[in-house]
């Protein structure tokens, strides 16, 4: 029993350290509009782009962009996904591996995975993004309204989960209470 509570417990706690844990950031977007799917990596120094390989997919099996070798080898893409998608080359030694979605319908509401991989340092880093479309006609029920009553738009990207990262942070603790009390 002591173990299971050391394993919770210490899971729950690698919560609290940056990357331990994937984040997911949250978008929104009309369908038609085109929206920017972001992720970044940390960096002081430019990057040496053709030692990275940067996927962008659905699920494990959707390749929605392909960046290898230096260059886009989208062969594989998913043919939904054609003539859609782009990189944004000069921002990728940067560290910026944000991905532009043109022509947005509803089928392209997904959680969008973006794994960037390093073939000299052999790191690897992964980030989520989930694209929420509405209808231009409910365009209206997507918007706040401010404290002087006046509409204000949603953001586009990028936005994040704050609230949903909350809940799980209260969700652990009380599951290490619940284990701690047994």
């Amino acid at each position: 029993m002591e173990e299971y509570v050391f394993w919770i417990l210490s899971y729950s706690l690698l919560y609290f350290f940056p990357g331990a844990v994937p984040h997911t950031t949250l978008c929104h977007a009309v369908s038609g509009d085109t929206v920017i799917l972001p992720c970044a990596i940390k960096t002081s120094e430019k990057l040496n782009i053709s030692n990275y390989s940067i996927y962008w997919q659905i699920n494990t099996s959707v390749v929605v962009h392909l960046f290898y070798n230096g260059k886009d080898l989208l062969k594989d893409q998913s043919r939904r996904y054609l003539n859609r998608t782009r990189l944004f080359l000069d921002q990728l030694e940067r560290g910026n591996f944000s991905l532009m979605l043109s022509g947005v319908e509803p089928a392209d509401e997904e959680v969008y995975t973006c794994i960037s991989r390093n073939k000299v340092t052999k790191t690897k880093d992964k980030y989520k993004v989930k694209l929420n479309v509405s209808s231009p006609d409910n365009q209206s029920l997507e918007r706040n309204v401010s404290p002087s009553g006046q509409a204000q738009d949603l953001p586009n990207c990028p936005g994040d989960a704050k609230a949903l990262d909350i809940l799980a942070l209260c969700s652990h603790f009380l599951m290490v209470l619940v284990v701690w009390t047994l």
